[in-house]
This record gives C-alpha cells, sequence and structure tokens, in this order.
C-alpha cells in the first residue's frame, strides 16, 4: 500500500502532521503563560533556641508567567519549597518581617527567575521567643452522651495530660491551664477517640496542638434483682410488714460489672405514704439509694400490702 499513489499521501501527511505538532510544541513551550501554584513554606537555619510563636502558613499561594517549559516542569515535578532562612529576616525585636519584595523575591528564585504577577499572602509577620516553655495541665471542654444501651465508663481519657506553652512575653498569670477545643458527642455506642486542637493563649504557641481524646463506651445488660424492703418513718411502738417483703428491682448495668459485682440497692415503704395510694392497704416504696454504676433503675411494683403490728 506505501508504494501505491494513497499510500505515498498518507506517509506525507503524517510527516507533515508530525512537523506541525513538533513545531506547535516548541512554539508553545517557548511562549509564556500565566498560572496559578501553592509552594509549601519551610523555614531554615533556626537556632535551637529558638520557636516559632505565630501560626507559620502552610502554603504560599503565587500567580506566575514563565515560560511552558518551566510550567510543564512544575506540573511534573510540583511547586518547590518557598524556604525563608532565618538568618536574613530576623530581628531584635524577635520578629521574622517579611515584605512583598521580599515573598516575591524568594519565589522568583525558587522558580527559576518567573515573572511573579501575586502572592499571597502579600507580607509575613512572624513573631519568635528564646524564652523556655512553661508546662500546663490539660483540661478537655467536653459533653459526651452514651446511647440508650449504652454507658460512659470513668473519665475521658488524654494523650497528654500536659503541654508545652511557649509565649513571645510573659502568660498571664490567669492561664493554669490548656483547654482542648469543644468536644460535642451524642448518643454513643462503642469507644471512641478523637484528635482534638488546643487552644493556645495569645501570642503563645502550644506543644503539641492537638492530642487524642478517648471516651470509654460499653454496652449494658439488663437484670433484676430481688431487695427486702425496708421500712422508714414507723411511729414508736409500731411495726410495719409488707407482703411480699421482697420487691423485684430491674437495672440496667454495665458489660463489665454484671458477673463480678454486686451493686448496692435500697428499697423503703415510706409510712407517711399510707392514705396516698389508691388502694386502702397499700404502702408506697421507692428506691432510695442505687450503685453510681446503675442505669434506668425502676421497681416492677411502686406499692405493696402491708399490716401494722403494735409492739
Amino acid at each position: 500500500m506505501a508504494r501505491s499513489q494513497r499510500g505515498h499521501n498518507i506517509i506525507v501527511f503524517t510527516v507533515f502532521l508530525a512537523i506541525s505538532a513538533i513545531l506547535w510544541c516548541v512554539i508553545a513551550f517557548n511562549g509564556e503563560a500565566q498560572s496559578d501554584v501553592r509552594m509549601p513554606v519551610r523555614i531554615t537555619h533556626v537556632p535551637d533556641s529558638v520557636t516559632i510563636v505565630s501560626q507559620v502558613p502552610r502554603t504560599i499561594s503565587v500567580s506566575l508567567q514563565a515560560r511552558g517549559t518551566q510550567l510543564l516542569r512544575l506540573a511534573w515535578g510540583g511547586a518547590p519549597d518557598f524556604t525563608i532562612d532565618f538568618r536574613m529576616y530576623h530581628s531584635d525585636r524577635k520578629r521574622l518581617s517579611l515584605s512583598e519584595p521580599d515573598l516575591k523575591g524568594i519565589a522568583r528564585n525558587a522558580l527559576d527567575g518567573a515573572n511573579i504577577v501575586l502572592i499571597s499572602p502579600d507580607s509575613l509577620r512572624l513573631v519568635y521567643t528564646t524564652q523556655p516553655p512553661v508546662l500546663l495541665p490539660v483540661n478537655a471542654d467536653y459533653m459526651v452522651t452514651p446511647g440508650p444501651q449504652a454507658s460512659i465508663t470513668g473519665k475521658i481519657r488524654l494523650s497528654d495530660d500536659s503541654v508545652k506553652v511557649f509565649t513571645a512575653g510573659r502568660l498571664s498569670s490567669s492561664v493554669e491551664a490548656i483547654t482542648t477545643e469543644p468536644i460535642r458527642l451524642t448518643g454513643l455506642n462503642e469507644t471512641v477517640t478523637r484528635r482534638v486542637a488546643l487552644v493556645a493563649p495569645p501570642n503563645s504557641k502550644v506543644v503539641p496542638d492537638s492530642i487524642d481524646v478517648t471516651v470509654e463506651v460499653e454496652p449494658l445488660i439488663f437484670k433484676t434483682r430481688k431487695v427486702t424492703v425496708e421500712a422508714v418513718n414507723v411511729p414508736h411502738g409500731m411495726r410495719l410488714i409488707t407482703f411480699p417483703a421482697q420487691v423485684t428491682v430491674r437495672y440496667m448495668i454495665p458489660v463489665s460489672d454484671y458477673k463480678d459485682s454486686d451493686p448496692m440497692l435500697r428499697v423503703v415503704a415510706d409510712y407517711n405514704t399510707i392514705g396516698d395510694t389508691h388502694h386502702s392497704r397499700s404502702v408506697g416504696l421507692r428506691i432510695v439509694e442505687a450503685s453510681a454504676n446503675l442505669q434506668n433503675v425502676h421497681l416492677a411494683a411502686d406499692s405493696a400490702e402491708y399490716i401494722l403490728e403494735q409492739l
């Protein structure tokens, strides 16, 4: 087919198409175009005695004009680091101060001399300190509630019970602990762990800046128990006897306590309730004491028949 006129025409067309594509690529790559990149921020040559207190931006947004070949390298290799040399920009006022020309100059050097059109932020003011840190305890700001068939066991656990606080000035005497951001969890049916940020005091930095908060949750099991009724408020010289002498108490208890625990339960028959019930020969029953690990504690019957004996 290549020796035919049609095959010859196809070959010629393909060759010219390839040459055109190559020429287009050369022109396109040598021409300038505009693009936006995010450059990761990195601060170098920071002395061991220095801690940056201000929040350092993770990236710097740069809008640049560059040749197509430069933009292609950026697309394939990713944006280079935006490297700030601490030695060049620190001052006696314990600050790193970079103006818009400073930022554009750093970006231009990292991007092989590309023309920087816009940069954001357009300035940086980073406060640092050489003071040693203060160790403060961590308090959790939390409000958690279990689901209807679960129970929260004990206090919540923190991965760090104290943190280092670096400050550029004097830490306020009113700051006695570091607090987590508010934790609000409802309907928990299993143990959960959340990474929670810490709230730093003004002009301070907390290390670490977040901790793991664990709320231990376990399921509840339904259980019943017979409890002897105790008479109270009975006049002197009389005895109140209930029928039956024991009443069934129903409650829910955590799985871990189901077999080993002997929960405290106290049920009383109150002489003062005689006459308040619908039945003339009934006395009211109520639970006056129950172990803290029990949930949904209630009586199978809220009254019992009785007799009064003269002593």
